[in-house]
């Protein structure tokens, strides 16, 4: 009965010091994440944002692609052609007016020819991925998962790769060391 009284004092010290250390302890604002916000700041731009959600439906067609749910593969084209159009109406707006993303990347928005080149630029790839994702709905429709595997690769690499190539600052090194072979 006296061992028991020890082990339960000790484990209630160690409890305690452990308590202590955590909360007084050294860098415990780090430990207790106090300054989360300072560290997980979303930097995202519009554009990031609108291309996440063309990426999720992308990844959702490839999903579908991989176990023939050729349905699913509609839908997701779909999907990807609705999210370009509201591309275009959130930064190319029917007043003409372009939002403070465009002054952000460092373009005049006063400016109509720089306005109007990077519409211009929007509407090319756009088309691109609205054209390619019609082609893999239509490809899906054969029932064929390598046919329809082959469209979403040419779409991948003639729409997303090319608009990203231009558009990005900087392009990851294994994308060029693809390109040059």
């Amino acid at each position: 009965m006296k061992k028991i009284g020890y082990v339960s004092i000790i484990m209630l010290f160690a409890f305690i010091l452990t308590t202590g250390i955590l909360t007084c302890g050294w860098k415990c604002s780090e430990a207790l994440c106090e300054d989360i916000e300072s560290r997980h700041t979303d930097k995202s731009t519009p554009t990031q944002g609108l291309m996440r959600i063309i990426s999720s439906h992308t990844s959702k067609m490839l999903d579908a692609i991989m176990i023939g749910d050729f349905d699913a593969v509609l839908k997701e084209s779909v999907e990807i052609i609705n999210a370009s159009d509201v591309v275009m109406r959130m930064f190319f707006s029917d007043g003409g007016k372009v939002g403070e993303w465009f002054s952000r990347a460092g373009n005049d928005p006063d400016d109509p020819k720089a306005v109007q080149s990077m519409r211009e630029g929007f509407e090319k790839y756009l088309k691109l991925v609205t054209d390619a994702s019609r082609n893999v709905a239509e490809t899906s429709k054969s029932k064929n998962i390598v046919e329809t595997y082959n469209s979403f690769d040419a779409m991948l690499r003639k729409a997303c790769f090319a608009c990203h190539q231009t558009s990005r600052l900087e392009w990851p090194g294994w994308m060029r060391q693809v390109e040059e072979k």
